[in-house]
């Protein structure tokens, strides 16, 4: 069967995109052009309807089987992207019999069933479309090139290389064998094991990539929580009052500080109250500030305790900040900072600590993490098999080394469960 369907983004646009994948792809061309095109090579041509009246002008490009991304015969118009454009090539297409529209990520999945990419490199492909921010874009890019694909093979031909001792104790038993045949293999299982259990701890790392790093703001009520926010995010997203208890829920803005994607919450000024929205406010600021990854603590200048109520035990990465240094002082608190918001005063100094916490975990770990539950899985149960590697009865640890070998190589290898497949490439969207 061969698929087609619109690759660019729906809508009014300067170009767009349409694409044909199949053994029928040269045929689509010769039905809307009436013209036989060399392979890879940029064509300028009128596309024509049934009746050979001209829809649109476009440049058309032929892809031969095995030399297109999909490995199959692939078509791609680029005509102007008019609506009313698209909508008549894509019927012109649709009258074409053997022809049909594409689901979603059905293109990418091709590409997998030819062999032209592995299953990681699809997932990653799906993370590479959906990257909204620099380092997800780098990791996803990892897991799409070759760097996630290579640490894994990398670990099949290790654990492959434990199979082919077994192997060549039972069978060949009187051949030159390896003196420290066990000690070998044990040794190169344990690695292994070693390095999968710490690749599985990048998991938190790629958490952190994709959900981003949460910063929390908490203080008494007037403390300028609100004001330091809306600076932060540049933009108005909390109500300034200067009285107490204006904000009694949580607020959330998201931006990206260096590529880093952030969320800045702002949490209901905590005190004792009676008010029930109140006491629900703290609870869940509460919960915020033990889920951050940066908590700043703020307070007046102008009090006496300006962290009184407050359960302040900094942490590695928060930073204790008293606001209104343009207010007479009255505490004998040590903050980390101390700013005016309505001054505008240490401003720019706050920014910078705080992108230096925020660089600080998100660079933990610069290679690549993992990214996935299916490649955890396996990981996991190759893991357990591994550890399983012991004593001296080579068919029981044969048993060990092939399971393995079967949770590593699941990784990349081809599957015809369709389960897998169905949620790996169904979160595409169509057209790729």
């Amino acid at each position: 069967m061969t698929i087609y369907a619109l690759s660019t983004v729906q809508g009014q646009s300067g170009v767009a995109i349409i694409r044909v994948s199949g053994p029928l792809a040269e045929e689509a061309i010769f039905k809307l052009t009436h013209k036989k095109l060399k392979p890879r090579m940029a064509t300028l041509c009128k596309i024509l309807n049934s009746k050979k009246e001209a829809l649109d002008e476009a440049v058309v490009i032929f892809f031969e089987e095995k030399r297109s991304f999909t490995g199959e015969s692939v078509a791609e118009f680029q005509t102007h992207g008019g609506e009313a454009i698209i909508r008549s090539v894509l019927r012109e297409l649709s009258l074409i019999k053997g022809l049909r529209p594409a689901e979603p990520g059905e293109f990418t999945k091709q590409a997998y069933l030819s062999g032209k990419i592995n299953l990681v490199q699809a997932e990653g492909l799906g993370d590479l479309i959906s990257a909204q921010t620099e380092k997800q874009r780098q990791q996803a890019m990892m897991q799409y090139g070759d760097e996630t694909s290579n640490k894994y093979l990398a670990w099949s031909k290790e654990i492959r290389q434990c199979l082919a001792y077994i192997e060549a104790s039972i069978d060949f038993s009187d051949e030159d064998i390896p003196k420290d045949l066990l000690k070998g293999i044990k040794k190169i299982s344990k690695k292994v094991k070693e390095e999968i259990d710490l690749y599985i701890e990048t998991e938190k790392q790629n958490d952190i990539v994709k959900d981003g790093i949460k910063i929390a703001i908490i203080g008494r009520p007037n403390s300028g929580k609100s004001s330091l926010i809306n600076y932060l995010s540049n933009k108005n997203i909390s109500i300034v009052s200067s009285k107490p208890g204006t904000t009694t829920d949580i607020l959330r803005s998201e931006r990206t500080y260096d590529g880093v994607y952030v969320t800045l919450i702002d949490t209901a000024g905590q005190r004792k109250s009676r008010n029930k929205i109140e006491i629900e406010g703290t609870k869940r600021a509460k919960k915020e500030s033990s889920l951050a990854h940066i908590r700043l603590f703020l307070g007046s200048n102008n009090e006496k305790l300006p962290f009184y109520g407050l359960d302040i035990s900094p942490k590695e990465n928060d930073i204790v900040i008293i606001n209104k240094s343009d207010l007479k002082k009255k505490h004998k608190i040590r903050p980390n900072l101390t700013i005016s918001l309505k001054n505008h005063k240490k401003l720019a100094e706050l920014e910078k600590k705080l992108k230096g916490k925020i660089k600080k975990i998100a660079s933990v770990n610069t290679g690549t993490l993992l990214a996935k539950e299916r490649q955890k899985n396996h990981l996991l149960y190759a893991t357990r098999a591994l550890a399983k590697i012991s004593g001296n009865d080579l068919e029981i640890i044969s048993v060990h080394v092939r399971d393995a070998l079967l949770g590593i190589d699941s990784l990349t290898t081809e599957t015809n469960n369709e389960d897998i497949l169905g949620i790996i490439f169904n979160k595409f969207c169509i057209g790729k």
